[in-house]
């Protein structure tokens, strides 16, 4: 007489586990999409689609579109903040200046900074985006300041006392190059306004050793 095996117990993950996957899902699909196709164009329905799950499922962690798009802001924001982490550990304090420009501008010309900046011309015209976008934004502000901060102190740079100012006009310029490049498809031009900007940011902050003897990347 044939024998079965007795079935083997379905495994559950956890709640947290399961959340966590559906939210990133959710994310990296509306990023894709706002890439892609811009905000208007940008449903919770083809989101959902896009992460291949139910829009219930992604309506329980997203109940509006708004949420979602401050979802996906403050996701960047940690994402691009991780990519900083990861280059400064890679670079002597001398590298890090001088390939800084370049580097705020890889991380706002890609997909998920794309993504950032159509959500913020977008809240122009969505007042509920606009006042969550601005709360949010102003806090995020205060968070990238203070790591500006910590990592100047820590390779030995000395702040300069509109170092606030500098450090916001320095991204406000990488995204409008990155809002140029997608509309004019001239990489080479941004490379020279980015070796400007680099100048600039020396002459702020001069180098107090001699520099070490690298060419700093152009984007390709």
């Amino acid at each position: 007489m044939e024998t079965t095996s007795p079935a083997k117990p379905r495994l559950h993950r956890p709640q947290a586990e399961r959340t966590a996957e559906t939210r990133a899902k959710s994310i990296d699909a509306a990023i894709s999409c706002l890439h892609r196709l811009g905000f208007a164009s940008t449903s919770l329905a083809l989101v959902a689609e896009t992460a291949a799950i139910s829009r219930g499922a992604m309506l329980h962690h997203f109940p509006s579109k708004t949420e979602l798009m401050l979802a996906v802001v403050r996701n960047v924001f940690e994402r691009d903040g991780e990519y900083y982490r990861e280059v400064a550990r890679t670079l002597s304090p001398q590298q890090w200046m001088q390939t800084l420009a370049a580097t705020v501008w890889e991380a706002v010309s890609r997909p998920s900074g794309v993504a950032v900046m159509e959500i913020m011309l977008a809240s122009r015209s969505d007042p509920d985006l606009s006042e969550k976008l601005r709360a949010l934004q102003q806090q995020i502000d205060i968070e990238a300041h203070a790591w500006v901060v910590e990592r100047s102190q820590a390779v030995g740079v000395t702040l300069h006392p509109q170092n606030d100012a500098i450090h916001r006009l320095f991204v406000a310029a990488a995204r409008g190059l990155a809002m140029e490049e997608l509309v004019m498809k001239n990489r080479g031009e941004i490379a020279k306004s980015l070796d400007v900007m680099s100048q600039i940011l020396q002459h702020f902050y001069p180098p107090t050793a001699p520099a070490d003897p690298v060419h700093e990347p152009k984007p390709t």
